[in-house]
């Protein structure tokens, strides 16, 4: 197991993807969080606390009007952990030097977690860095708590997703289209479809039949996490009554789960 993660770390720490995601994403966020804190007013319920705050940190998306965009950069280092195997044919070699699996497994869902942790924390740290700079009160120490394991706790589930799509596909492309295309159209298609029949229905506003399935959309009901408004509001009067931040990650982290479990099969029972 030692030897399958040292392997793991020294493959990250000599690919230039690794560097340039990372890279992207602090500079990404550095910028865009640096504009929004520059436009907050001085004064009134925007110029500080927790939704101002929220916003920094997650570019916006804490507002539901838009993704959390550091989960999708370093969404593609969990696609490229086992992309790059498959794509430049480096699954013989590293399977020839660490027969086991298992341990390579193992490696490489640790190692994408850590990093991306990692990453999604400093991504936390340039929006407090705005804040500090552009003197946006900060919230109570609870409320940044919050913040913070919500946007990181998504992005390190959202990148292990990436690297089971890249396992069940065993296709880097394949596998990046699916992590860009689940979240934003797949889901929104669901949430149209659910709509228009809940809307046809003979109880249009009712808390049961078809809108359950809202509720376990993975990428949006993890987004709770991090959210403080959501766009999915405006389906509650079809009777829609989504879960809360934890109930919301436990959705998304028995989605990963699974796909992983899938993954893990495959690769254990099928060919290099």
């Amino acid at each position: 197991m030692i030897d399958a993660l040292r392997y793991e770390v020294v493959r990250l720490v000599t690919i230039r993807s690794t560097y340039w995601l990372i890279g992207l994403a602090l500079l990404f966020q550095l910028i865009m969080s640096m504009l929004i804190a520059w436009q907050l007013p001085e004064s009134g319920p925007l110029s500080g606390g927790e939704q101002p705050f929220a916003a920094l940190v997650t570019i916006g998306a804490s507002t539901g009007f838009a993704p959390l965009l550091i989960a999708y950069i370093l969404g593609l280092l969990g696609v490229f952990s086992m992309g790059h195997e498959y794509r430049h044919g480096m699954i013989r070699a590293t399977l020839t030097a660490l027969p086991r699996r298992g341990h390579v497994l193992v490696a490489k869902v640790v190692t994408t977690a850590l990093v991306s942790a990692l990453a999604a924390v400093l991504c936390v740290v340039a929006g407090w860095l705005s804040a500090v700079v552009f003197a946006v009160g900060l919230p109570t120490a609870e409320e940044v708590l919050s913040i913070t394991t919500g946007t990181v706790v998504y992005t390190v589930l959202f990148t292990l997703s990436g690297l089971a799509f890249a396992l069940v596909l065993r296709n880097q492309t394949a596998a990046v289209a699916m992590l860009l295309l689940v979240p934003t159209v797949g889901e929104s298609i669901i949430k149209g479809v659910v709509a228009v029949i809940k809307l046809a229905s003979d109880d249009p506003d009712g808390t049961s039949g078809v809108v359950t399935i809202l509720k376990f959309l993975p990428y949006d009901a993890g987004g709770k996490m991090y959210t403080r408004l959501s766009l999915s509001k405006a389906l509650e009067f079809l009777g829609y009554r989504p879960f809360d931040a934890v109930g919301g990650g436990i959705v998304l982290a028995v989605f990963v789960g699974l796909l992983l479990a899938l993954g893990s099969f495959l690769f254990l029972r099928r060919d290099a």
